[in-house]
């Protein structure tokens, strides 16, 4: 039996279970991302993932880096000077002196690497357990609940925080391909 003609076959009680059981997928997805995370940096979650955003996009400003943390500037202000700190940040002004632009130094590059792993080793046991099959379709599942998600640029910003650019196919990314729609 196909995928499309399993669900739709769902009754309202059966669709109150999918959904349900998505919530609880979500949560502890999200507890073991978290765990992993933790376990590989000292830093908070915010940090790391103000580290794995830099790391997408090598030099951005406090201004932009708040919008896709959805912070304020002033809390992007004091985590970026203990980002600096730490050795993680740096910080080169513009032309003009007004703009200051952050970039990840080598050590910040290293740590969003190792974040990334861990949190690649916290998902793959889950992934590698299913079937070829279920993988796939799993992958289709994702990409579509995905594109639904990324509403606005930001969000679609949000939506890859944590994400492993190099693991992703940007070219078939259906977060990517709504960024792009949405600020061109």
């Amino acid at each position: 039996m196909c995928v499309a003609h399993t669900y739709a076959k769902l009754d309202a009680m059966e669709k109150q279970r999918l959904d349900n059981l998505l919530g609880a997928l979500s949560l502890a997805l999200m507890d073991r991302l978290r765990e992993a995370i933790s376990s590989a940096s000292a830093l908070n979650e915010t940090a790391v993932f103000a580290l794995v955003l830099l790391s997408q996009r090598p030099v951005v400003t406090i201004d932009v880096l708040a919008k896709q943390l959805a912070l304020a500037h002033s809390t992007v202000v004091r985590l970026v000077e203990r980002l600096v700190e730490d050795g993680y940040v740096e910080r080169n002004s513009g032309a003009d002196r007004r703009a200051v632009f952050l970039s990840l130094t080598p050590a910040g590059k290293d740590l969003a690497n190792i974040v990334l792993d861990a949190r690649r080793k916290a998902i793959e046991p889950l992934t590698d357990q299913l079937p070829e099959t279920m993988q796939a379709a799993l992958i289709t599942i994702c990409e579509q609940l995905l594109e639904r998600m990324s509403v606005d640029a930001l969000t679609s910003v949000r939506n890859c925080r944590l994400c492993d650019e190099e693991a992703c196919d940007l070219e078939r990314c259906p977060v990517e391909k709504r960024y792009r729609i949405q600020v061109s």
